[in-house]
C-alpha cells in the first residue's frame, strides 16, 4: 500500500471534511446567535444524547467498511452484493425499532432532561433513524474506497442540514426546527448514496460462476460486531458524555457556556477525522493481504498530531478571536475552558487512530481499553463536578492516560501489532 495514495485520499477527504465542518460551524454559529443560551444548551445536550444512544447502531458503518474492504481486496463482488442485500434490511428494522422506543417514552426522556416539549425527543428518534441508515450506506462507500462519493455525500448532508435548519428556525420553530434540518438532510443524502452503489446492488452472478461465490458468513460479521459495539460507543462516551452530565449537574446557563466552549474542542476533534477514515479501509486491505501496516499507522499518527497541534495553538493563543468568530461575541465564562478542551480533544484524536487500527487488525483485547477508560471518565465526572473546569480536568486526565496506555501497548506488542 503506497503511503502517497493514502495522503492523496486523505487530502480529498480532508477537503470534504473541511467543507462539512464549515457548514456544521455555520449551523452552530446560526443557532448560537438566534437561540438564547437555554435553548442552545437544550440543543447541545440532546445532540450528544443522540450520539450516545445511537453509537451502537452507528458502529454499523465501521462493520460495513471492514467487510466491504476485505471483499474488495479479494475481488469478491458477489459477497458485496449479498452483504448489501442482507444487512440493509436488518439496519432498516433496527432504525424503526429505535424510533418506536423514543416515540413511546418521549415524555419520560423529556422529564429526565428537564425539557418542556416531548416532541423534541420524538425528533431525536427521527434523527437516530437517519444516523443509523446513512452511516451504513457511507460505510459501504468507505469500504469500496469511493472517497469522492463519500466526500460528496458528507458535504451535501451538512449543507442541506444548514439550509433546512435556517428555513425551519426562520419560520419560528426554534430548537425543533434545528433538529428538523438534520432529519430532512439525512434522508435526502441517504437516497443519493444509492446512486454510486447501484452496480453492486444490481450485481448478478454469471451462470457458470461458483454458486458459493456470494455466500456470506453471517457469524463472522456478528463476531466482529462485539469489539466494534464496545469500542466505538466507548469513544462516543469519552467525547460526548461530559455535555450530558454537565446538563444534569449544572444550571442551564452554565451548560450553555460549556456547550459554547465545547465547540472549540470539537473543531480539534473533527479536523483530523479524514486521516482515520482513509486509514481504516486501507489498513484492512493490507491486513487481508498480509502486507505490512506499521508505516501507515505512523504516518496517520503524525498527520493527526500535526493537525491537532496547529489548530490547538491557534485556539489557545487567540481564544477571544475564536470565540468571537463562533458566537459573535465573547463570553468571559468560556475563555478558561478553551485550553482544557484543546488538550483533551487532541489526545482523544490520537486515541481514535489507535482504536481504528486495533479494529482493522483484529486486536480485540486492546479495544477494551476504551471501554474501561469510558467508565473511569463517567465515574470521575460524577465524583468531581464542583466546577466546569473540574469536569474538563477529568477529561484531560482520561484522554492523556489513555494515550499513554496505547503507547505502552505499542511498545509491548510492537512486533505483533505492527508487522
Amino acid at each position: 500500500m503506497k503511503v502517497d495514495q493514502i495522503v492523496k485520499d486523505a487530502g480529498l477527504i480532508f477537503v470534504a471534511t473541511a467543507l462539512t465542518s464549515i457548514f456544521s460551524l455555520l449551523y452552530q454559529l446560526y443557532m448560537v446567535r438566534v437561540l438564547d443560551p437555554v435553548d442552545f444548551g437544550v440543543l447541545n445536550s440532546l445532540l450528544p444524547l443522540m450520539l450516545f444512544i445511537a453509537a451502537p447502531t452507528g458502529t454499523l458503518q465501521t462493520v460495513a467498511t471492514k467487510f466491504i474492504a476485505g471483499f474488495k481486496a479479494q475481488g469478491e463482488w458477489a459477497r458485496i452484493h449479498t452483504f448489501l442485500k442482507v444487512f440493509f434490511k436488518k439496519v432498516t428494522l433496527i432504525s424503526l425499532a429505535i424510533f418506536a422506543v423514543f416515540a413511546l417514552f418521549s415524555k419520560s426522556f423529556a422529564k429526565f432532561f428537564k425539557i418542556d416539549d416531548p416532541s423534541l425527543i420524538i425528533m431525536v428518534g427521527l434523527m437516530m433513524m437517519g444516523s443509523t441508515l446513512l452511516p451504513f450506506a457511507m460505510g459501504i462507500l468507505q469500504g469500496l474506497q469511493k472517497f469522492k462519493s463519500l466526500g460528496t455525500a458528507a458535504v451535501l448532508s451538512s449543507a442541506l442540514k444548514l439550509g433546512f435548519a435556517i428555513l425551519f428556525v426562520t419560520l419560528g420553530l426554534r430548537v425543533w426546527g434545528a433538529f428538523a434540518g438534520i432529519v430532512v438532510s439525512s434522508f435526502i443524502t441517504l437516497l443519493l448514496c444509492f446512486f454510486p452503489l447501484r452496480p453492486y446492488i444490481m450485481f448478478k452472478t454469471d451462470p457458470g460462476a461458483d454458486p458459493n461465490a456470494g455466500r456470506l458468513d453471517i457469524s463472522s460479521v456478528y463476531k466482529f460486531c462485539l469489539p466494534v459495539f464496545l469500542g466505538l460507543p466507548s469513544f462516543t462516551v469519552l467525547t460526548n458524555v461530559d455535555m450530558i452530565l454537565v446538563k444534569r449537574f449544572f444550571s442551564p446557563t452554565d451548560a450553555g457556556y460549556y456547550a459554547i466552549a465545547q465547540m472549540v474542542g470539537k473543531i480539534i476533534l473533527f479536523l483530523p477525522t479524514a486521516v482515520t477514515m482513509v486509514m481504516f479501509p486501507k489498513v484492512t486491505e493490507c491486513h487481508v493481504r498480509n502486507e505490512g501496516t506499521k508505516r501507515i499507522l505512523k504516518k496517520c499518527l503524525l498527520s493527526v498530531g500535526g493537525i491537532c497541534v496547529l489548530a490547538g495553538i491557534v485556539c489557545s493563543v487567540f481564544p477571544n478571536v475564536v470565540l468571537k468568530i463562533l458566537c459573535g461575541k465573547v463570553y468571559p465564562e468560556c475563555i478558561p475552558l478553551v485550553i482544557p478542551f484543546v488538550f483533551s480533544m487532541t489526545f482523544f484524536s490520537l486515541n481514535n487512530v489507535f482504536l481504528y487500527y486495533y479494529l482493522s487488525t483484529h486486536r480485540d483485547r486492546a479495544v477494551y481499553l476504551f471501554l474501561i477508560f469510558s467508565f473511569v471518565q463517567v465515574i470521575g465526572i460524577v465524583l468531581f463536578h464542583g466546577s466546569l473546569l473540574q469536569v474538563l480536568y477529568v477529561l484531560s486526565a482520561v484522554s492523556f492516560f489513555l494515550f499513554v496506555t496505547n503507547q505502552l501497548v505499542f511498545a509491548a506488542e510492537k512486533s505483533v501489532l505492527y508487522p
